[in-house]
């Protein structure tokens, strides 16, 4: 049986090594870019707060019309920029799932690599301990026939 060498594999466990860091990498910069829209998401949810509570407190002193105009075409902004956050997270969240899959693919394709790696050098173990074994062996039957001829060991 032809011996099989597991340090073939090194070369093979570098590489799924530096892809699953990779696809690590991209899945953070993905859940990064998630923390950053939600905080715009929650910034903007803050600013039509504020501009609900000052247009209460203009409408309670004197109704302006210009003034009302102006709050409601705010929050009409306030509003689209809300909905373009949230269908960024939406976007980003599949994107993230994407990632996150692709992430456990790379990992289980290292494992493979691993456990191959692992099962070879187990194998080459057991043929270096036969190996060992039969020079024992031999090394034992030389020593016996020497003795049973009367000669001496060395």
């Amino acid at each position: 049986m032809p011996r099989r060498d597991p340090s073939r594999f090194d070369t093979l466990m570098r590489v799924r090594k530096r892809q699953e860091q990779m696809r690590a990498q991209s899945l953070a910069d993905v859940r990064t870019q998630i923390r950053s829209v939600q905080r715009q998401r929650e910034q903007i949810s803050g600013e039509q707060v504020r501009m609900f509570q000052e247009a209460a407190h203009a409408v309670g002193e004197e109704f302006v019309g210009q003034e009302i105009h102006s709050f409601f075409q705010y929050e009409r902004h306030l509003a689209r920029l809300a909905v373009e956050r949230d269908a960024t997270l939406r976007r980003l969240s599949e994107v993230e799932e994407e990632r996150r899959a692709a992430l456990e693919d790379s990992m289980k394709r290292r494992r493979v690599v691993e456990r191959l790696q692992e099962r070879f050098r187990q194998e080459e173990a057991v043929e270096q301990r036969k190996d060992e074994q039969k020079q024992n062996d031999e090394i034992a039957g030389v020593r016996a026939a020497r003795r049973t001829q009367g000669e001496r060991e060395p």
